[in-house]
């Protein structure tokens, strides 16, 4: 997918300016640049050029699956390069997670075992949209919290930037 990025323009605020990019995102974009996934990670800082006026937000759960997955796919060289273009490209915030709370959301079943570290670092982080490609995670996040919007890539892509690009 060839996506005329918009410009990295201040005065532009349509976009959400707190974002969580699921494993799957990283793993997709890095790997297929004609990519909705890719487009969205060069938009937010991953690539060569700069990144918009956005805070991707990160968590140690996040790395772990990122390198979990890109070392099964291909190597672990891949997996570090992933986390360094993050570090080295986006502007990230970091979020804690308390176990505790792992904890509290498993035990009360609303939320895919699997999938409650990505959930707590979008909902601690103060996400204002859950982007991912596993749409069952993404319809359950948005149905059973309200807390963030959620959407795949494309849904993005075509919501954000493509509408930016129109301006």
């Amino acid at each position: 997918m060839n996506v005329s990025l918009p410009a990295n323009r201040g005065d532009v605020k349509s976009y959400p300016q707190r974002v969580f990019l699921d494993t799957n995102v990283y793993i997709v974009g890095a790997a297929f640049q004609d990519s909705p996934e890719a487009a969205l990670l060069d938009w937010a800082g991953f690539g060569s050029q700069p990144g918009a006026d956005v805070v991707v937000l990160v968590s140690d759960a996040l790395f772990q699956q990122i390198s979990r997955v890109a070392q099964r796919l291909r190597h672990k060289d891949w997996a570090s390069e992933i986390i360094g273009r993050i570090w080295r490209g986006m502007t990230v915030d970091y979020v804690l997670l308390d176990d505790v709370e792992i904890s509290r959301v498993a035990a009360e079943g609303s939320i895919p075992r699997e999938d409650i570290t990505v959930y707590l670092t979008a909902l601690r982080g103060r996400a204002d949209c859950f982007i991912s490609a596993n749409h069952e995670l993404v319809q359950a996040l948005a149905r059973q919290t309200g807390a963030f919007d959620c959407m795949t890539a494309a849904s993005f892509v075509e919501t954000y930037l493509l509408s930016l690009d129109r301006e």
